[in-house]
């Protein structure tokens, strides 16, 4: 199981960043085991991210893909995101790592979004004025 997970993040890891040159670790560093209680946990599933014999995460998109592709579409279009020595990321390759993450199969993103544009009288997302909205009002109430 954790075989897996380890190999699952190493293809990842290797996909999007390039190789670093290793760095020797003296023999005489001490490492860091989990304790018994911390690995009771895990077995119980409350500390991992992921399930038992799974390369999937436990999170699940809960919205409309459309709503999925408009927020990262805007994420990543507003340049807040950079790969490897601050080089862009792609569209492609930054939404496939978010779907993996939220466990939802878009086939053709980009076609889904100019559908969208192309059918909406206004052209504002209802999901992002959602997500503007909410955060205004939490800020008012934090500051009130």
């Amino acid at each position: 199981m954790l075989d897996q997970l380890f190999l699952h993040r190493i293809q990842h890891l290797d996909k999007y960043f390039y190789p670093q040159k290793l760095v020797h670790i003296p023999n005489n560093v001490e490492y860091s085991h989990p304790t018994p209680k911390e690995l009771s946990a895990y077995h119980s599933g409350q500390l991992s991210l992921f399930p038992k014999e799974s390369g999937s995460t436990n999170l699940k998109w809960n919205r409309d893909k459309v709503a999925f592709v408009e927020l990262f579409i805007s994420v990543h279009e507003s340049k807040a995101i950079l790969g490897h020595n601050n080089l862009p990321v792609s569209k492609k390759d930054f939404l496939e790592l978010l779907m993996w993450f939220f466990n939802i199969r878009i086939s053709q993103w980009s076609r889904l979004l100019n559908s969208a544009m192309e059918r909406k009288i206004k052209r504002e997302s209802e999901y992002l004025l959602e997500l503007s909205k909410i955060y205004n009002e939490m800020a008012s109430k934090r500051f009130s």
